[in-house]
């Protein structure tokens, strides 16, 4: 029997639109939409820290003033970057609020923990 195999993504980041790095790749973004364009699937994301326009891969297209979360690839060009999203989701109902409180735990608490991974042969726990 030939062996199959799957391609997998890389995981998407979690990050503010103001933090996305040069070596980011995809990245899981949270903000409200604006400018949706229904012609060309593409709408603008604002977090707070930024505006970014999105590329829809699945036509699927946010509300204007909606708050979504985005997955999708980082794309590069001359123009700047933009973000091809996969993934589109509704987070009107989320709690922003404890959402926030969570990624600043992570950024404490996270360190601390891989240090001590790797302090013990860098095996998981």
């Amino acid at each position: 029997m030939e062996e199959v195999r799957y391609r997998r993504r890389k995981p998407a980041v979690e990050r503010k639109i103001g933090e996305i790095r040069e070596d980011d790749t995809r990245v899981a973004l949270i903000g409200k939409a604006f400018k949706v364009d229904k012609m060309d699937y593409t709408f603008w994301l604002d977090d707070g820290t930024g505006v970014i326009l999105i590329e829809s891969e699945e036509n699927v297209l946010p509300q204007n003033g909606q708050t979504v979360r985005v997955v999708g690839r980082v794309i590069r060009n001359e123009e700047g970057i933009h973000i091809y999203g996969e993934v589109i989701q509704d987070f009107s109902e989320a709690d922003l609020e404890a959402l926030e409180e969570i990624r600043e735990l992570e950024r404490k608490v996270l360190p601390r923990v891989e240090s001590v991974i790797e302090f013990f042969g860098g095996e998981e726990l």
